[in-house]
């Protein structure tokens, strides 16, 4: 079971995190339910097997997840592969709040999103860190990715307005600097991007060359 902390100054600041909580035993997660809303947290929603924390996260979209392992229907480790499966898609921080201390264990919970991992009986001056650097490291891992997302997107545009560029200079008989201005003319006209305006381009190039 997990016993309560002292009321802490940072409460207010916690509010704004909504937790899943996901345990089989009833009992237990709404007791662990009590207790971090003590410690200042906004739990959101109780799950009692594996599948139903896959279908609360789509329904209640948490931003952090405490999970047990070893539970009905759909194991805690599927159920945060499943949660975290979505390319480009913020991963939630889960957790993993169990039983069993097994090395294996540990090793399986890599790469699904799992920051945290703490042994049964947890304590809340346990818990409330092991949280908070779960977040931390969401967030920075989440900034991260979204800098990744936007240096790909931006280098696939570079490459398609080169190559359209290219097209309309060859079929045109213009410079590129012209070719650039009149992609640039006919993106505002249509309202659209440069990007699409060159994918435009070179899709119709490839159907009448």
């Amino acid at each position: 079971m997990v016993q309560p902390a002292p009321n802490s100054t940072s409460k207010s600041k916690r509010s704004s995190l909504r937790i899943l909580l996901v345990e089989d035993d009833k009992a237990v997660a709404e007791s662990f339910k009590s207790i971090l809303e003590e410690a200042g947290y906004n739990v959101i929603g109780l799950a009692f097997n594996g599948l139903e924390a896959v279908e609360k996260t789509a329904e209640l979209n948490p931003n952090m997840i405490l999970m047990d392992i070893k539970m009905p229907v759909l194991d805690g480790l599927e159920a945060a592969r499943q949660i975290n499966s979505t390319p480009g898609q913020n991963i939630i921080p889960i957790i993993l709040v169990t039983a069993y201390a097994e090395k294996e264990l540990v090793e399986k919970a890599k790469g699904r999103g799992i920051l945290g991992y703490l042994v049964k009986p947890v304590h809340v001056d346990d818990l409330v860190p092991a949280i908070e650097m779960a977040q931390s490291i969401a967030q920075t891992i989440n900034a991260l990715e979204g800098v990744v997302e936007n240096l790909t997107e931006e280098l696939e545009a570079r490459k398609l307005i080169e190559k359209a560029k290219g097209i309309l200079m060859k079929h045109l008989s213009v410079d590129e600097e012209t070719a650039l201005r009149m992609m640039q003319k006919e993106s505002r006209r249509q309202r659209i991007k440069l990007k699409e305006l060159a994918r435009a381009i070179i899709a119709s190039h490839s159907v009448l060359s």
